[in-house]
């Protein structure tokens, strides 16, 4: 962990609990294709100083941030010029904003800001100073405005749109916000197949279908669970609720609001996609599976 491999051209990448891009734009300047933790700087650090390199750009693909923590030590060391899609830059800038977007509304004090967000006032570029040898790519679905970077050396940085089985086995369900884009990002990743591929929290690989195929099959599972249970009518704090126990997953602050927030965009998906009704009932806004077990996906 924390060794930089050589991908192809000038594409390397620094491995760790999220995969770091790393292209050489010269002998000793490159870009960083995310970050990691705060915590993680220094190891980033040492491995970029092992070998004579200098983050002169640092690229983010969203704003959380165990992609964007350590963006503030490379920015505050090598003067870093730190780049980001729009939408994600107001994330970067609002110590509450991402937090409350998941919660809801304000968040209570027990939620952990810090896991989420980072915080400076130094300026964060556009895209269009994305430099030469580097292109950006939508990938809805994880997150509001997160993108994929592909390398001149036809390497794809996809960023959250796959999750490892590892993963996947421990937790099940993962931060989705736009379930239909983020099934279409994984249409766009499974085309990829044969191109060197780099998630960030799954293992490089240029057979890419078999990893796609384990995610598309989880979000569908997840989508069953919550039909099966809508064969009679119940919110989304007690679809919530069925998700923890269905999976025995530890409840925490951080996890109920996570889950909670992707829960309601299934909900969203389900309803939207006519799979699923809503109404309100005793002043609750209720789901229900008009059509039950023919309406399972998984089948």
């Amino acid at each position: 962990m924390y060794q930089l491999h050589h991908l192809k051209g000038n594409t390397y990448y620094i491995d760790g609990p999220t995969n770091c891009g790393v292209y050489k734009i010269n002998e000793t300047d490159c870009v960083l294709i995310d970050c990691a933790t705060a915590k993680e700087a220094p190891q980033i650090d040492g491995v970029l100083m092992q070998n004579g390199l200098i983050p002169k750009y640092i690229v983010l693909s969203h704003s959380h941030a165990d992609h964007s923590g350590a963006s503030q030590y490379f920015m505050k060391k090598y003067s870093s010029i730190l780049i980001a899609s729009k939408i994600e830059r107001a994330f970067l800038r609002d110590s509450k904003l991402d937090i409350g977007f998941l919660y809801g509304g304000y968040p209570l004090d027990e939620y952990d800001g810090a896991l989420m967000h980072i915080d400076d006032n130094r300026e964060i570029y556009s895209l269009d100073y994305i430099p030469k040898g580097l292109q950006s790519f939508k990938l809805p679905g994880h997150h509001y405005g997160m993108i994929g970077i592909k390398t001149s050396d036809d390497v794809y940085f996809v960023a959250d749109t796959l999750g490892s089985k590892d993963l996947i086995d421990k937790q099940h369900i993962l931060l989705i916000f736009d379930v239909k884009g983020y099934l279409s990002s994984l249409d766009y990743v499974e085309n990829l197949d044969g191109k060197i591929v780099v998630p960030s929290h799954s293992d490089v690989t240029v057979n890419i279908k078999e990893v796609v195929a384990f995610n598309r099959t989880k979000i569908k599972e997840i989508m069953d669970v919550l039909l099966d249970f809508l064969s009679e009518e119940h919110n989304c704090i007690e679809c919530t609720q069925h998700i923890f126990e269905h999976y025995n997953l530890h409840i925490s602050y951080n996890k109920y609001m996570l889950i909670l927030s992707t829960v309601r965009s299934y909900l969203s998906y389900l309803s939207n996609e006519k799979k699923i009704i809503n109404y309100f009932k005793d002043n609750r806004l209720v789901f229900k599976n008009s059509n039950q077990a023919i309406n399972k996906l998984s089948t």
